[in-house]
């Protein structure tokens, strides 16, 4: 039985390279037999990747099911299962960060001679897609849908259940300031 032979290619940095230096675009290409051991897929990997942009370079907002405060069931990934609020929205990049959910550790290095440096747990994003808006009366997870009421209002409701979900309020103002709450 024969296999066919692959190409692989290869883009080699000169030894003495620095930042900014020019990189040998000339790939190097060079023939290997394939086995059904050792099939070999090769792909470019790019360390970092260009933000799509409008024509007045801001950058390109991706449109999503959720928002900022709503109740939502991760539906994927290592924490499937996991009901959550979202607490912060990033529309540049299509993700939101649940709390409690994608919990990353990162090191905090000390602040002066004498303080000594931390690990601290915090939440990681996670793409929108991944998650669903959750009912917590119901406690089942659903799609999204839109209606318009009655009094002309457009809504976004659950498929499953129906229920009109309301988001957070936007408020920028801090939230120790209450009603009942007053310094007078």
């Amino acid at each position: 039985r024969t296999f066919p032979v692959l190409q692989v290619c290869t883009m080699m940095l000169a030894t003495s390279s620095f930042k900014g230096a020019r990189v040998n675009t000339a790939p190097r290409v060079r023939q290997v037999a394939a086995t059904p051991q050792r099939m070999i897929a090769v792909q470019a990997r790019k360390p970092w990747v260009k933000q799509e942009c409008k024509p007045n370079s801001k950058p390109v907002r991706i449109p999503m099911h959720v928002r900022l405060g709503d109740t939502v069931q991760v539906i994927a990934g290592d924490d499937k299962g996991k009901v959550g609020e979202v607490v912060e929205v990033l529309t540049k990049k299509g993700k939101v960060v649940v709390r409690e959910v994608n919990m990353t550790y990162r090191t905090v290095p000390p602040r002066g001679e004498d303080a000594a440096g931390s690990v601290i747990r915090k939440e990681s994003p996670i793409h929108h897609s991944k998650v669903m808006l959750y009912s917590t009366k119901e406690k089942v997870a659903s799609r999204v849908g839109h209606k318009i009421l009655d009094d002309g209002r457009k809504v976004r409701i659950l498929v499953k259940t129906g229920e009109v979900v309301e988001a957070a309020e936007r408020s920028r103002e801090p939230e120790a300031s209450e009603e009942g709450e007053s310094s007078e």
